[in-house]
């Protein structure tokens, strides 16, 4: 009987996707990387309130995929033709990667200027992009895996977290700038 309710339940979800408008793939980056922001503060929220120091990988981690995906809404914006990671690929940016250096590098001039911008701005650091790209690999240039398999890691592991919140308020502050310029 399970089956069929899960089952009914995907069909009537299905049939309420459908009557959405469609979004870009730009706008899914970015509300996916809102959801991972937002689902990071609630798991850090959890720990704190709960005093279970297990629920820091977790949050890190969905800090830490919040972060890449927005670098990788920044490489779609990069590409205002680009409706999904086929033309994406086809124009010779390279999405299948975690690791913020190899993403960062492919941006634009001008949206590492703009990451940098915000930055700036966010923390009163200097003004630069390779400012900002050091702090962005500060806690790790692939922490999201790193995160993810924190379990396997026999020494005790350390993240700053307020150093990260800038970098992912930077991003996140850049995105929807960009956003209000061009909507989609």
């Amino acid at each position: 009987m399970r089956a069929l309710d899960e089952r009914v339940d995907k069909q009537e979800l299905e049939a309420l996707l459908a009557t959405l408008p469609p979004r870009s793939f730009q706008s899914a980056l970015f509300n996916m990387a809102h959801a991972y922001a937002q689902a990071a503060d609630v798991i850090y929220s959890k720990g704190a309130s709960t005093g279970n120091r297990d629920f820091a990988g977790p949050a890190i981690m969905c800090q830490a995929f919040a972060v890449e995906l927005l670098l990788k809404f920044f490489l779609a914006t990069d590409h205002p033709n680009a409706t999904g990671v086929e033309d994406l690929k086809a124009a010779g940016v390279k999405l299948n990667v975690h690791k913020y250096s190899q993403l960062f590098d492919q941006l634009s001039a001008r949206a590492q200027n703009d990451l940098a911008t915000s930055f700036a701005d966010q923390t009163g650091q200097k003004h630069d992009p390779l400012t900002f790209r050091a702090a962005l690999v500060a806690q790790g240039d692939d922490p999201f895996v790193y995160w993810r398999y924190i379990y396997e890691t026999k020494a005790v592991s350390h993240f700053d977290r307020l150093a990260f919140n800038a970098v992912t308020d930077a991003l996140g502050k850049a995105a929807e700038a960009v956003r209000k310029l061009s909507p989609k």
